[in-house]
């Protein structure tokens, strides 16, 4: 299924890629129709992509002090996709004001804008229908800097929207990846990483609603090519 899928991003892949200033100017609306119709099928079939990749993942989130190290080496030798736990949420925190929430205490307005944002993000992720992210009193707390509004951002979005979201924008970092690298495995290992153990079990219970495919490590120890090849077989063998 990847593999047809493959071939078919490829071929419109070429099409939609076309330098229409090249084309013979007798053509070139011809062209422009079929470049549109190209471009349209493209993100069909990226779409298709992802929800076959979705199939044949295996999640492993890796919190802890040592969960980026693990990340690294299972990309670096297991040739595994890693993704960072915070990169959504800081995807979203970096489209907001500073002014809103530096030195000052989260409110409504700032939980109004990041649901702006969300919008377009849920749109990117093919989510159609999900819980609004409403302003609740246990977020009013002062936040000082970016990374601590990255924290309630991850926390609310976690809570109320959920963690499946994690997993989705995975699939999505990872999609345009595999298809680059023209990836057809049976098996797809995703680590994502996070030093937050609690965050990262919570998430991991939640993405179990898109897949059974999820496994947590706590990962405290320190990681070489040996430990994390066996932690990495033994996933491979319970899959």
């Amino acid at each position: 299924m990847l593999d047809e899928l493959l071939k078919k991003i490829n071929e419109e892949k070429t099409v939609a890629e076309t330098d229409l200033d090249a084309v013979n100017p007798r053509i070139r609306e011809h062209k422009k129709g079929q470049v549109r119709r190209a471009k349209e099928v493209l993100e069909n079939l990226y779409v298709e992509y992802k929800q076959e990749l979705l199939k044949r993942s295996i999640f492993i989130l890796v919190s802890g002090q040592n969960a980026q190290s693990f990340a690294n080496i299972a990309e670096e030798e297991y040739k595994c996709f890693k993704v960072d736990g915070d990169e959504f949420y800081k995807s979203i925190v970096d489209e907001l004001s500073p002014q809103l929430y530096e030195g000052r205490t989260v409110n409504a307005s700032v939980f109004e804008a990041m649901s702006n944002i969300m919008e377009d993000k849920m749109r990117d992720l093919d989510v159609v229908s999900y819980n609004q992210l409403m302003f609740q009193a246990k977020y009013q707390i002062t936040v000082d800097n970016k990374a601590d509004m990255i924290k309630v951002a991850k926390d609310a979005i976690t809570d109320i929207i959920g963690g499946e979201v994690l997993g989705l924008d995975a699939i999505e970092r990872v999609g345009r990846q595999a298809v680059n690298k023209g990836y057809a495995s049976k098996m797809v290992p995703i680590v994502i990483y996070n030093d937050d153990v609690s965050f990262m079990n919570k998430a991991a219970e939640q993405i179990k609603n898109l897949t059974t495919k999820v496994v947590i490590i706590n990962n405290t120890e320190k990681n070489d090519t040996e430990s994390v090849g066996k932690a990495l077989k033994q996933i491979a063998e319970n899959a």
